[in-house]
């Protein structure tokens, strides 16, 4: 009977091997340190960019205080809140209300000042609240209300 060949695991990520427990710090692994830069910080998901914030800023009002809002990678915008200490209440995140914005008033409010971005928020409100009318936070189905701003 012949001896089996040693396997040699490649050095990528995710592949491992069932003889080794830890393998040590390769190529593909980030380092321990990561270097200062000049530039700003990368948007992590679930973070608002500065258009974003001032939107949540001037609809925060309409939302219970212990709701919280996500940016979603197309740009917009995903609210929710916890209703576990609710008694009707089936599941336990209220049903999503995500806001959609028109790329036009994206621009225009990336080029406004921030009394600007205040007044054009500000100017969309009723907008909103008309998309919010009938919603239901403890529907059956929790389907997300869709709003298109702009």
């Amino acid at each position: 009977m012949e001896p089996k060949a040693i396997s040699v695991v490649p050095d990528r990520p995710g592949k491992t091997s069932f003889w080794t427990t830890s393998r040590a710090a390769g190529k593909y692994d980030r380092p321990e340190t990561i270097p200062s830069s000049t530039q700003p910080p990368t948007l992590s998901v679930g973070t608002l960019d500065n258009v974003r914030s001032v939107f949540w800023s001037s609809y925060r009002h309409l939302f219970p205080p212990h709701s919280i809002a996500a940016q979603a990678p197309n740009g917009s915008l995903v609210i929710s809140w916890s209703i576990m200490d609710d008694p009707h209440a089936k599941y336990p995140y209220a049903a999503p209300v995500m806001l959609r914005f028109d790329e036009a008033l994206v621009d225009t409010m990336w080029k406004a000042d921030t009394r600007q971005r205040n007044r054009i928020a500000q100017n969309h409100e009723p907008t909103l609240r008309e998309g919010l009318r009938g919603y239901d936070p403890f529907a059956r189905f929790p389907n997300a209300r869709v709003i298109n701003i702009g």
